[in-house]
């Protein structure tokens, strides 16, 4: 039975939990020695304690931080008593990592007998998380292009562009032609392999300064800048057909890969996003009700697909 005068933990105890604990722990003395690190510290950092005892805490600089960072740290852990925050670190491998940690300083009876312990957590996995989460909000899960907010803060950009600088532009509006199709007999799963394969395509077939985004379901945008004349952008319509008809091989099929595509012109179609993607819009419904897999010019009264 526990007694009250018994120790408040049994000798060993407070090691052990210690070393078990999921934080990486570090104790340092007061000339900024390493003096112990639990298991959790070696797996962050990949040093193990026989490397580290006795080296000073500079062995962890990343050069993220300047000498001014430490001194703050110091003089808020000798005002304050702890210091807790984000910092970058080195770990043995050479690779900077992002840490959180939580620096305490114990006192002792003599300055002598001081000891800072730092309860360290890896940042590496949270921060790719909200890179992630970030890239998201701008760009489609599953092609992992730009989106449609995305493609409208770009569109107002590059507007805002071509009328300062006297520059053509040109949106084209493209939609698979066969994906519901493809989702019926295939599946799903297929339906998206197909979906990717587009979004590839489409990049390929386009220049790196051009945006390809995601619009919904079977639906896709490109923005062409700088353009000379409106040409150019049939130029690209027609790379963009013919990167499609070579059928895509997915587990033991050949799918057929069908587009059709439409072209608005700034200025001559419009000088707002909505007004040129609603002509870009129906310009490749023409496109699909001449047969579907090809590209219309964008001026209704031609209403020609190439």
């Amino acid at each position: 039975m526990i007694q009250a005068s018994d120790p408040l933990l049994p000798p060993g105890v407070a090691e052990r939990i210690l070393q078990h604990t999921s934080e990486g722990v570090l104790l340092s003395d007061y000339r900024h020695r390493i003096y112990w690190v639990n298991e959790a510290f070696t797996r962050i950092t990949g040093y193990p304690l026989e490397e580290l005892r006795g080296q000073p805490m500079t062995i962890f600089r990343s050069g993220h931080h300047d000498s001014a960072f430490y001194e703050a740290i110091y003089a808020t852990l000798m005002h304050q008593g702890y210091w807790e925050g984000e910092m970058w670190r080195r770990r043995r491998d050479g690779q900077i990592s992002p840490l959180f940690v939580n620096v305490t300083r114990i006192e002792g009876k003599t300055p002598e007998d001081t000891y800072f312990v730092d309860f360290v957590t890896d940042l590496a996995d949270y921060k790719r998380h909200e890179r992630r989460v970030e890239f998201l909000v701008g760009h489609d899960a599953l092609t992992e292009l730009p989106n449609r907010v995305l493609l409208q803060d770009r569109l107002e950009s590059a507007l805002g562009r071509a009328h300062r600088h006297g520059r053509k532009l040109a949106i084209l509006f493209a939609d698979l032609d066969n994906l519901k199709e493809i989702n019926d007999s295939y599946g799903h799963a297929v339906g998206d392999a197909v979906l990717r394969e587009a979004a590839s395509r489409l990049r390929k077939a386009t220049r790196e300064e051009d945006t390809v985004a995601r619009m919904s379901g079977d639906e896709f945008v490109v923005l062409l800048e700088n353009l000379d004349n409106p040409a150019d952008a049939e130029r690209v319509c027609e790379t963009i057909h013919q990167a499609f008809t070579r059928p895509l091989k997915h587990e033991g099929n050949q799918l057929r890969m069908a587009i059709s595509i439409g072209i608005s012109h700034y200025p001559g179609d419009g000088a707002d996003t909505d007004t040129l993607l609603a002509h870009a819009d129906a310009s490749m419904y023409r496109a699909k009700r001449a047969g579907g897999d090809g590209w219309d010019r964008g001026a209704p009264e031609t209403n020609n697909q190439q």
